[in-house]
């Protein structure tokens, strides 16, 4: 039942929902763990940020509100036996979709910069950094004001049911197929297709041209193929049902699909390490500190000491090692 004003229904989930809520409750928990721990080891560490940090920072930050948007979610619903109430509708309706959709542009951004570095031979965040601020804030207020726009001309309405959480339809034919193809398909198509180039630019490059970077480079497309991979799988259901709305889809369904992508938000505390070495190098370090009051140290590995650098077109460019 779609309705325009809200409190007809009491705000508590019916018990089905609410069982199904203990399901998402555990792995929202599971990634709160994970992603605090994060956090803790990168400034226990003294991990160095910078402006080549941004996008992956941006990811990360969706991750942690989606999972304190839940948790407030949850609070709400399990407790309260009031009215619903029109901001938590709100909240419930439109909260998850706006940082679902944000992390993916996030990505495609992180993606084009890596394309830039890698093709182009140019470190974007050094020689344009007005410019990626520029597109960071853009793409955050260009999501925002989509949303606004769509609500307020009725092109899409809250959803409020008996027993169960609030959720956004889209009632125009047109702005479904815009929001499929430029917020659902086209950070996807970007995404994918600067892996590719770079991935075809790194076979074609002569080995003459190139020291220790072709290495790295090369594994960090493919890392970051398996990381895109398994993100579209647990996030791409969510988006893509919530805006073809399909009212055919069961509840079950539905919850298979809210769960595939909290998971994939819990389990971005570990899979971010294919997005940037200094997670990596954060997980590493309290690792090998493990291991090192347990005795179990490992060896040293040997490192060769001239510094990694990519040659071509006659130019020398030192290239950041952590993207």
């Amino acid at each position: 039942m779609i309705l325009e004003s809200f409190g007809n229904h009491s705000i508590g989930w019916s018990a089905v929902t609410l069982s199904q809520n203990y399901v998402l409750l555990s792995i929202t928990l599971f990634g709160v763990f994970l992603h605090l721990s994060l956090w803790f080891q990168f400034f226990y560490h003294k991990i160095k940020f910078d402006l080549s940090f941004i996008f992956v920072l941006g990811y990360v930050s969706t991750d942690i509100l989606l999972l304190s948007g839940y948790l407030v979610q949850y609070g709400i619903r399990s407790t309260a036996r009031t009215r619903t109430w029109q901001i938590s509708c709100y909240f419930e309706a439109y909260f998850m979709l706006f940082f679902n959709i944000l992390e993916s542009f996030y990505l495609t951004c992180l993606n084009l910069c890596r394309y830039w570095q890698i093709v182009r031979n140019e470190n974007i965040y050094v020689k344009y950094p007005r410019r990626v601020l520029l597109l960071f804030l853009t793409i955050l207020i260009f999501i925002l004001m989509n949303m606004i726009v769509e609500h307020e001309m009725k092109w899409c309405v809250v959803i409020e049911e008996a027993g169960s959480s609030c959720s956004v339809a889209f009632n125009s034919f047109t702005i479904r197929v815009w929001n499929l193809t430029v917020l659902f398909a086209l950070p996807i198509i970007i995404s994918f297709t600067s892996l590719i180039l770079c991935l075809i630019f790194i076979k074609k490059t002569h080995p003459q041209q190139i020291l220790v970077h072709h290495n790295h480079h090369h594994r960090l497309i493919y890392r970051f193929f398996i990381f895109y991979t398994i993100w579209i799988i647990l996030w791409a259901p969510f988006v893509f049902l919530t805006y073809l709305h399909v009212k055919t889809i069961d509840d079950q369904t539905n919850f298979i699909v809210i769960a595939g992508s909290m998971l994939e938000v819990s389990i971005d505390g570990i899979l971010v390490c294919a997005l940037d070495k200094r997670y990596e190098m954060a997980w590493k370090k309290t690792y090998d500190a493990i291991l090192e009051r347990l005795g179990w140290q490992r060896r040293p590995k040997i490192h060769p000491g001239f510094p990694m650098a990519v040659v071509a077109q006659n130019k020398t460019h030192p290239i950041s090692q952590n993207t």
